[in-house]
């Protein structure tokens, strides 16, 4: 009995000598705050009518069942979204992929009591945005997902009593599972944003009042707050100074996209689109300097495993926006490509025109397959009156009509009434 009172009292005493405000998280009362994580899609979508290709490799064992799944499931998702509207005959987008890889692998490792069964796999997806009118790839990613034993890591039966294995470990169908889910969630987060909440540990100490504002979101106080306070002598102290600016960077990054999404959504009307590029570009330079602050605090306080998450974080989040402006520039460039070849076109057609009475140009539009309203275009147009009068051109009922019925085809009567109303002949003659 005695024993434990000593015990007891020797535990007491030593809680006694430990400093009152100790720096850190804390061991008892740790103290948090939840933070709404939203990243932007890898390519914004202005073409909200999607369809969705889906092809698999001949060779791929099950191809056709897992191209079928991923599809339904990609479907499904896109159909959650308010942002987007499946359309088959009329899309805007199509997103297409094509499974390229897939397999599950077991291994037994072990004997008797010892002996484990594990499983694991890989799929591979190649995957692209396109915009249906110019087949401009808006994205293209070669998509990699794994679940399950890695057996790089190490023989399994060795750790089978000391670790919680993972369902997908356990079992092929959990692997499989885990595998679709995966790769149809990273196809859905390059059009979609992701919304993922993370708890953030709050330093306590001296730095408790400043922490305090992360539970009312005040970020930019908070940031302000903690650049402003001396420095704490230890440096291991300081570091979760740092840690206080970085989270609160960090924090209003997700802040910035958050509101450009809303405007995305049509719930902020009042955000002007050079206004969201604005705060995209603020986002971006938050996680950056975020992410430096984090990287220079787990070189400072490697001991501290909280900081890790935090760079984890950052270094995704950078990666997807430096996607987003590589992709931003490659587009620029292939619609300004496109718009050239575009104008060299127009002005070949216009110069061909200049030789070709109205008519003929639009038998030779019908000769090539152009879209009734493309012809609509070009007859309201001012090149058709020019060429016209270029031409002297009347419409001739007794040749010009049999002319554009053996060429326009079901088009030839629309077309008709079309030339003759923008030409506004009375009478035919010959």
């Amino acid at each position: 009995m005695k024993i434990q009172v000593l015990k007891f009292l020797s535990v007491l005493l030593l809680c006694f000598s430990l400093p009152a405000n100790p720096q850190g998280f804390g061991l008892i009362q740790k103290k948090s705050v939840t933070i709404n994580r939203l990243l932007p899609p890898t390519v914004n979508l202005k073409g909200k009518r999607i369809r969705v290709e889906a092809t698999a490799d001949a060779i791929q064992k099950d191809g056709e069942m897992l191209r079928s799944l991923l599809k339904t499931k990609l479907v499904t998702l896109i159909q959650k979204d308010p942002r987007f509207i499946l359309n088959e005959t009329s899309p805007q987008t199509i997103l297409r992929f094509s499974v390229t890889n897939f397999h599950i692998e077991k291994w037994t490792s072990g004997t008797g009591q010892y002996q484990t069964t594990s499983y694991g796999g890989k799929i591979e997806v190649a995957y692209q945005a396109l915009d249906e009118a110019s087949n401009i790839a808006l994205d293209s990613e070669n998509l990699v997902t794994t679940a399950g034993h890695d057996p790089n890591q190490g023989a399994t039966f060795s750790l089978h009593l000391n670790r919680k294995r993972s369902a997908a470990e356990s079992s092929e169908d959990e692997t499989r599972d885990q595998l679709v889910s995966g790769i149809v969630d990273e196809m859905a987060r390059r059009i979609a944003p992701l919304d993922e909440p993370f708890e953030a540990p709050l330093p306590g100490g001296k730095l408790e009042p400043i922490s305090a504002m992360a539970l009312t979101a005040r970020w930019g106080t908070m940031e302000e707050q903690a650049g402003k306070a001396d420095k704490l002598p230890k440096g291991n102290d300081d570091t979760y100074r740092l840690y206080l600016i970085a989270i609160a960077k960090e924090a209003q990054a997700y802040e910035l996209t958050r509101e450009a999404n809303e405007r995305e959504l049509g719930k902020r009307s009042d955000i002007s689109p050079a206004q969201a590029e604005a705060e995209f570009k603020r986002a971006q330079q938050y996680l950056d300097e975020s992410g430096t602050l984090y990287k220079q605090i787990v070189t400072a306080n490697p001991k501290e495993k909280e900081f890790r998450a935090g760079d984890a974080r950052t270094e995704e989040a950078l990666a997807i926006y430096a996607k987003i402006e590589r992709y931003k520039a490659e587009n620029a460039r292939a619609v300004a490509a496109a718009a050239a070849a575009r104008a060299a076109g127009d002005k070949d057609i216009r110069a061909a025109g200049s030789a070709q009475t109205p008519l003929e140009q639009v038998l030779e539009f019908c000769s090539k397959g152009l879209a009734f309203e493309s012809m609509k275009e070009y007859i309201d147009s001012p090149d058709f009156l020019a060429d016209a009068k270029a031409t002297g051109y009347k419409f001739n009922f007794a040749k010009d009509s049999l002319r554009l019925n053996d060429t326009c085809k079901q088009n030839a009567a629309a077309l008709q009434k079309a030339l003759r109303a923008r030409l506004a002949v009375a009478p035919a003659h010959k």
